[in-house]
């Protein structure tokens, strides 16, 4: 919401500027000086870690956040872990509790709708699109199976998850007889929401790591279902586990569900893949691929099929509900690919 001299400032701002390119601060890397910088400074004292600065970048400085607040702009030399060089020596003196931005160039998505609430006071929604490289680390850690990277950060189940089974279907009716309906795949592909709920700087910077790595829909992943797939009636002592009879060998073992997730109390991962499955003495006998587990059936706290996929789109909705220090949730779709082409 803007008002008076602010609302005033931003309708001039936006009749300039409205088809140019923004200097977007990135309001959820914000950082309050916890002492006051002097006019002549060369350096702010910044813990730099997962905050979207870059060298040649830019950075804003603002006494507080109203918009009549006093703001300059400064470019950044150099970046160590606590500490951002500037080009230039500040030529103002902020006060402890100044915030600091990095600044993107970016766009407006659309031209903004602006609610008239009174002839001073107006309320907007304002989106952009970044308009340049990002540089922002895209390698995270994460533990490689079959070649490919495996998510093992665990859905939020605050929210409900969506999951289906998406066949290709091909029908062919010529309008006389019974449609002939065609299986292209042979198979159905796995599709599952997976959210996220993230509490500190850390976590988010992990995230958009892992977000950066994926590309949108462009890079696979291993992503355990996270269910209860299998319920054991045994420990696991070698490269088998027997489970309660629930029809999967009956299902036979197929591409796209016969790789497992075995998750244990101490919190150690085992991915295995079935090569084998029986009937033995009433249940199911799975026989696992790798290196002998050994594991009591008290220490298995669930065994969950998994599915290589991608995000389901090149969007992932990421809401901030303070900023990146405190609350995030974060939302996309994974869609089961064929891993045996990948």
């Amino acid at each position: 919401m803007l008002y008076d001299t602010a609302r005033q400032r931003f309708e001039h701002m936006l009749w300039q500027g409205c088809a140019g390119t923004w200097a977007m601060p990135v309001y959820p890397d914000v950082y309050a000086l916890p002492v006051a910088v002097s006019s002549g400074a060369t350096a702010l004292s910044i813990p730099t870690a997962g905050r979207d600065f870059s060298v040649g970048g830019t950075v804003l400085l603002k006494t507080d956040e109203s918009s009549d607040a006093t703001s300059r702009m400064a470019t950044i030399a150099g970046i160590t872990g606590d500490a951002l060089q500037l080009v230039s020596p500040l030529t103002d003196s902020w006060p402890a509790g100044s915030l600091v931005y990095p600044v993107r160039p970016a766009v407006l998505t659309e031209p903004p709708l602006l609610s008239r609430l009174t002839d001073t006071a107006t309320t907007a929604q304002v989106r952009f699109r970044i308009a340049e490289h990002n540089a922002f680390s895209d390698t995270p850690v994460l533990t490689q199976y079959r070649g490919h990277p495996v998510l093992e950060s665990e859905t939020d189940w605050g929210e409900s998850v969506s999951g289906s089974y998406q066949p290709l279907i091909r029908e062919l009716d010529n309008g006389s007889s019974v449609p002939l309906r065609i299986d292209t795949a042979g198979r159905p592909f796995w599709r599952q929401t997976h959210n996220w709920f993230t509490t500190n700087r850390p976590a988010q910077t992990s995230l958009r790591q892992l977000l950066w790595y994926l590309r949108g829909r462009q890079r696979p992943i291993w992503v355990p279902g996270q269910t209860l797939d299998f319920s054991p009636t045994s420990g696991i002592s070698g490269n088998y586990v027997d489970v309660v009879e629930a029809g999967f060998t009956e299902l036979g073992i197929r591409p796209g569900r016969r790789d497992i997730c075995i998750l244990l109390a101490d919190g150690t991962r085992h991915y295995r893949r079935i090569t084998a499955v029986s009937l033995v003495s009433g249940v199911e006998r799975l026989v696992l691929d790798g290196d002998v587990i050994s594991a009591g059936q008290h220490q298995i706290v669930s065994i969950s099929l998994m599915t290589q996929a991608r995000q389901d789109a090149d969007s992932v909705s990421w809401e901030h509900a303070t900023d990146a220090d405190g609350v995030a949730r974060i939302a996309t779709t994974f869609t089961g690919v064929r891993d045996e082409l990948e």
